[in-house]
């Protein structure tokens, strides 16, 4: 899960309404990062960043497809087909891909998220041929042979219990993304339903890889020890020829945009059992997508709230003299087309969690214009944009930052807007976002305890 800005994180995925106006080309670059970028005639979009420090590169390949495109049957869909794509094609069998890795000095990974599925290699500069072959084959010869399904099935669900069902902050999460999120596409797991992980077929996962994974839903990022000549070269021998699909474009615009928004309107409280000898909990509202102008304002008020010892919340609850509870952070949670801005922890023994959320409630609804202040704003600041150099001293982590924004805002150098808003945010800006926040009528309050007796109202 990614809490933290866009900007200035490495894991999870977003990027929809636009910031300013003025063309990121057109802004200054503190980075100064000289990528070339180009597309193939079949839509795929290839961004290449030269680095000949060391001689490695970092591969990544980007598929705009995620749990928010799944429906009801298919929900993990995205997740599953992850697994199987280490799996073996009619051309390289798992093993041999492992070899070609691992045998190589190399390293191979991939993730999932509600928005984006992508998959990385960090590998020797004489590999590269090898390995833009290899994602290129993946793209179209995946094969699913029927024992190898069954058995990715099984780790499937084992996965999901032991990142929820037998988690308490992952029962938290979960349930807290349900309620505030049911009836939209992001209402469910990217994992997956336990129902739908039990039945989906092999030809549903079949059908879903031949409509998702196409080179004009694709964003390939190279970074490291490469040439730009060199790649477009070898990007055209290994991909030039692979097909488009119509499915992406026609499934998103068959969807509104007022499809994702949650629609809590009134307060939601869950009391779940589970593992957890005192109460966890998390009080989430509706936020902004990623990009919009709220959304910057949100992120920079969830760390003035509860992000670091300094922060209103902490020193509130943890710091004082009578502490409340053990740990309690805030967070904006952005999406690609819908958000939630959170605040969780996990409460003293012996605190009642009803009596916790009336007293949070109120705090949260005085504390904008007494914790959110000049000093702690431009702090706030300091603080992203330091994590945002250190983010990227690694050819991963370069590869990782463009390619989000290149697949999901359509600008790889959509950065430089974003340190421009968040620069010019006021402190005015952050408490007016602050207080329309905590004006909503409708959250989502869950807590996770062993002395819970199950669902409230």
């Amino acid at each position: 899960m990614r809490f933290l800005p866009l900007l200035f994180s490495a894991i999870l995925l977003a990027g929809c309404s636009s910031g300013p106006s003025t063309p990121s080309s057109n802004l200054p670059d503190p980075l100064n990062l000289d990528v070339t970028s180009f597309k193939l005639s079949n839509g795929m979009q290839v961004l290449v960043l030269e680095d000949d420090r060391l001689p490695v590169y970092s591969l990544y390949m980007f598929y705009k497809v995620g749990g928010k495109d799944e429906r009801k049957g298919i929900t993990g869909a995205s997740h599953f087909l992850e697994h199987l794509m280490f799996k073996g094609t009619k051309n390289i069998a798992a093993s041999k891909f492992d070899f070609m890795v691992e045998g190589n000095g190399g390293s191979s990974n991939a993730y999932t998220s509600n928005d984006m599925t992508v998959y990385h290699e960090n590998m020797p500069t004489s590999t590269l041929d090898l390995m833009v072959g290899v994602e290129a084959d993946r793209m179209v010869n995946l094969i699913i042979k029927k024992d190898e399904f069954e058995q990715e099935r099984q780790v499937v669900q084992e996965e999901r219990k032991m990142r929820y069902e037998n988690s308490p902050r992952g029962q938290l999460y979960l349930r807290t993304m349900e309620e505030l999120f049911k009836g939209t596409p992001y209402g469910t797991s990217v994992i997956g339903d336990i129902a739908d992980l039990k039945t989906v077929s092999r030809d549903q996962i079949y059908r879903y890889y031949r409509q998702w994974y196409a080179p004009n839903n694709a964003t390939l990022v190279l970074v490291g020890d490469v040439r730009a000549g060199n790649v477009k070269n070898l990007v055209k021998k290994h991909f030039g020829e692979l097909m488009a699909s119509d499915v992406p474009e026609q499934s998103r615009a068959s969807v509104p945009l007022s499809a994702f928004v949650p629609q809590v309107k009134a307060p939601v409280d869950v009391a779940l059992k589970g593992q957890s000898s005192t109460p966890v909990f998390m009080l989430s509202y509706p936020a902004a997508p990623s990009g919009a102008p709220e959304a910057f304002a949100q992120d920079i008020m969830s760390s003035a709230l509860g992000d670091g010892k300094s922060s209103h919340l902490v020193q509130k609850y943890v710091l004082s003299k009578r502490p409340q509870v053990a740990t309690i952070y805030a967070a904006n949670y952005t999406l690609e087309k819908a958000g939630m801005f959170m605040v969780g922890g996990e409460l003293v023994r012996g605190v009642d969690p009803l009596k916790f959320k009336k007293d949070l409630l109120k705090e949260l609804s005085s504390s904008c214009m007494t914790a959110i202040t000049e000093n702690n704003i431009q702090k706030v600041k300091n603080q992203y944009e330091a994590g945002l150099f250190r983010q990227l001293d690694t050819s991963g982590g370069l590869a990782q930052f463009i390619g989000d924004r290149q697949s999901l805002y359509g600008d790889w150098a959509y950065y430089r807007k974003e340190l421009q808003i968040y620069r010019g945010l006021t402190v005015k800006d952050v408490q007016g976002a602050c207080e329309r926040m905590f004006a909503q009528p409708g959250h989502v309050w869950v807590t996770v305890w062993e002395k819970n007796s199950g669902s409230a109202q």
